[in-house]
């Protein structure tokens, strides 16, 4: 039974996000991963910017991965910029514990 995983988010620098992925499995497994993605061309999740940032600070892709485990939510995302033709990876990562 496949499901389909939406994130979207703006950037106030005119940037517009809508990723998206889709997920196979079990939500009452014991593990559950979710990954998603957005890019410009040839991504059916898109990404979009003024015509400003598409020019000069164009974020190129983005992807992220939510792995629930237990009582662990580990995160992980990378954005692909590229800035005035020199390209840029910013990435992210941490993980949570639930205290009980």
């Amino acid at each position: 039974d496949r499901k389909t995983v939406i994130r979207s988010f703006t950037i106030p620098r005119a940037v517009a996000v809508v990723a998206g992925g889709t997920y196979d499995g079990d939500v009452n497994a014991e593990k559950i991963v979710l990954e998603i993605e957005a890019g410009n061309e040839g991504s059916k999740w898109e990404i979009a910017q003024s015509p400003f940032m598409q020019d000069n600070a164009k974020t190129v892709s983005f992807e992220s991965k939510f792995t629930l485990e237990g009582d662990k939510l580990h995160f992980y995302q990378n954005t692909v910029l590229d800035i005035y033709g020199k390209i840029f990876d910013h990435s992210d990562e941490n993980e949570l514990t639930r205290k009980k």
